[in-house]
């Protein structure tokens, strides 16, 4: 067999294209074949037999051969369409203006979704804007592949892109834990942007939406969602984290607190902190024992820990009279930061009492900023927020990222 013919077998290409030469160059370590197009001009859109018009020259980086790199390099035709006009013949290997074959695109893109762009770039001798460009071009196709599709739950919470208060509210789906938009910063108008690109149909089939309780996209979501005071949910982890940053506030005060010997709470932080679930009997014995020495602290860490059997009820009137008792306690504390959460918790208490009609979380969105968080560590930080965001989709967009033609 020739080595035309072995190539063309190889490289999956078949009429009217036809591999007519190959040069292997020993010192560069690279393999070039050329491509001819040995048949009629047919108009990629419509299929019908064209005059053609031109040429233009064009190569392609393909998946190398043994140990040599191997480029594809093609005189690909222009024909003259009656209907749409001059237009570029297809190439059955690639895509768009790409200069990789969609062979290469796939090994990068599968690379990508296990590396950084540093370390694929690397790997496949290539710069580092090519492998930025491949992923740039996955993203774009997922993207356009995405169908409009009703998602009854939502999540909605917001990501520090970097210091000085720069923001991206993150809006996702929770069935399935990915990511369907990116807005920057986190005012009204940014997730007013997403509710306005939704259908009446869309809009109208969300059953639940999780939000921490920020005023501005509350305040967006009425505005645009039918019926959204029954189905915004406030997410009950950010209620608990407000609770434990309360008992935190306390613990440092005590600690700024002359008046007292704080000789035993230094160092006691994370055992304020944690679940007592998660302690063995020793440090539930020293927790104790810090409870009945430091009295306000462990009302304080009491009452955090009191409001946790809220969650649990399943009849609005007695999770309400529930609340009414641990409201009265949390006030008359006479702890600042506990008054000032439990205050927090009984304005938003409308939506925050759907959770027990709708038990959704923001988990499955938190889920996700752990993985943002090492997505940006990966890639030591992203000065580009533009980049960042498509990162972020090409991680956790649950997008079809891969070329599909036929021969790749």
């Amino acid at each position: 067999m020739r080595d035309t013919d072995f190539l063309s077998e190889l490289l999956r290409v078949d009429t009217p294209w036809k591999v007519t030469e190959a040069a292997l160059d020993r010192e560069r370590g690279r393999v070039d074949a050329r491509i001819e197009w040995q048949g009629p001009g047919l108009c990629p859109t419509c299929g019908i037999e064209c005059p053609k018009h031109d040429h233009r020259d064009r190569s392609w980086r393909d998946l190398d051969l043994c140990a040599d790199q191997l480029y594809l390099h093609a005189s690909v035709p222009r024909v003259d369409c009656p209907e749409h006009g001059v237009i570029t013949v297809s190439v059955p290997w690639a895509s768009g203006r790409s200069e990789f074959t969609s062979r290469f695109e796939r090994l990068a893109i599968a690379l990508l979704a296990e590396m950084s762009i540093s370390g694929v770039f690397r790997r496949l001798d290539v710069s580092w804007d090519q492998i930025d460009g491949i992923m740039d071009r996955a993203v774009t196709r997922g993207l356009e592949r995405r169908q409009n599709r009703v998602v009854r739950y939502i999540g909605i919470d917001e990501k520090a892109v970097k210091k000085g208060h720069k923001y991206f509210t993150i809006v996702s789906d929770l069935k399935s834990g990915t990511v369907l938009w990116i807005g920057r910063g986190r005012k009204k108008e940014t997730l007013k942007a997403f509710w306005e690109g939704l259908s009446s149909e869309q809009l109208a089939g969300i059953e639940g939406i999780a939000m921490d309780m920020w005023l501005p996209y509350f305040e967006a979501t009425i505005a645009h969602v039918p019926n959204a005071a029954s189905k915004i949910v406030f997410d009950k982890f950010h209620i608990t984290s407000y609770l434990t940053k309360a008992v935190d506030q306390t613990r440092r005060r005590l600690m700024r607190d002359a008046s007292i010997d704080r000789d035993d709470l230094k160092g006691t932080k994370y055992s304020w902190l944690r679940n007592p679930k998660n302690m063995d009997r020793a440090e539930r014995r020293e927790l104790a024992d810090l409870r009945s020495q430091y009295s306000k602290l462990g009302r304080a860490w009491a009452i955090k820990e009191q409001f946790a059997e809220f969650w649990r009820y399943r009849r609005e009137s007695s999770a309400c009279s529930f609340f009414a008792g641990w409201y009265g306690w949390a006030t008359r504390s006479q702890i600042p930061a506990i008054v000032e959460v439990a205050k927090t918790i009984k304005r938003h208490f409308a939506n925050i009492i759907t959770y027990l009609k709708l038990p959704i979380t923001n988990a499955g969105s938190e889920g996700l900023n752990s993985k943002i968080q090492m997505i940006k560590y990966r890639a030591r930080g992203y000065r580009n927020e533009d980049r960042f965001e498509r990162a972020i989709l090409f991680h956790c967009g649950g997008l079809d990222l891969y070329p599909t033609h036929s021969k790749s």
